[in-house]
């Protein structure tokens, strides 16, 4: 390089100093301090979801659990819907009926409990929201049941009075299977349709 084309440079660089600053991050506006890239970034939404993905993901005993879960709600769900049934055509319903109807209630809330406390701490603080709604269901689905248990036992049975409260014993159940459902989605469980 030759000393005059040294000499343009310096001098365009020195007549210039903009163009310095704006190798330091300021693009070349040579007015005020820079101001220093963030350090700590902040994360990504989507690894934010990856990683509560993984949190929640069910361990291949929960999706067990989860299965047997709900098997049993949707058992009872049917022997509820029998018994409306059965309530709605005749003048007098079997108590056995009742008997069924109680003893699924009683696995489905049993296994609802065991898949419970399956859950991790991570799973139970990621699930908070679900699985409150879920107690919920659970606590109506007992009152409901008590209440169909007590008008049982009465004599005679009305059976307007037991099919009413059969249907919102139904109902209950159904929450109970839609609360289920969202638990399972959250953890990444399929249904057994979409297994198969």
């Amino acid at each position: 390089m030759n000393r005059f084309s040294l000499v343009v440079c310096q001098i365009t660089l020195l007549a210039c100093p903009s163009m310095l600053l704006a190798q330091r991050g300021n693009h070349g506006t040579g007015a005020g301090p820079t101001t220093p890239a963030p350090s700590n970034p902040t994360p990504n939404s989507d690894i934010s979801d990856f990683n509560r993905a993984v949190a929640l993901q069910a361990t291949p005993d929960q999706i067990a659990q989860f299965q047997r879960l709900k098997k049993s709600t949707q058992a009872a769900r049917k022997d509820a819907q029998t018994l409306i049934q059965l309530s709605q055509n005749a003048s007098n319903s079997d108590s056995s009926h009742y008997a069924d109807l109680n003893d699924a209630i009683d696995e489905a809330r049993t296994n609802s409990l065991q898949f419970m406390r399956s859950l991790s701490a991570s799973q139970q603080s990621g699930l908070k929201p679900q699985t409150k709604k879920l107690a919920k269901a659970d606590a109506d689905i007992s009152k409901q049941s008590k209440a169909l248990a007590h008008e049982s036992e009465q004599r005679p049975i009305d059976t307007k009075k037991i099919a009413g409260l059969v249907e919102k014993l139904d109902n209950a159940l159904s929450t109970f299977q839609s609360e289920q459902t969202d638990i399972g989605k959250e953890m990444g469980i399929q249904s057994e349709e979409h297994t198969q």
